[in-house]
């Protein structure tokens, strides 16, 4: 951060325990998770999107298999 600039906070999503907040004049976004908060530039934050993201839909597909035994995982080739 330029040291003339102070720092503009801006809460992108969450509630309590679970938000993020991005700060304009840093670039940076910080990720708050119970008593855990990590700061992370831009590129940082899209990829924990993406593993995020992935990581949701293939438990669904875990879940699903446990409704649907007969379900073949292995033809969804997610490795």
């Amino acid at each position: 951060m330029n040291e003339a600039q102070a720092c503009k906070r801006i809460k992108l999503a969450g509630s309590e325990g679970c938000n993020v907040i991005y700060c304009e004049a840093c670039a940076v976004a910080e990720v708050t998770i119970g008593a855990m908060s990590v700061r992370v530039d831009l590129d940082s934050l899209y990829d924990l999107q993406a593993v995020l993201t992935e990581s949701l839909m293939k438990l669904s597909v875990l879940k699903a298999t446990t409704v649907s035994p007969d379900f073949d995982y292995n033809q969804l080739n997610l490795q």
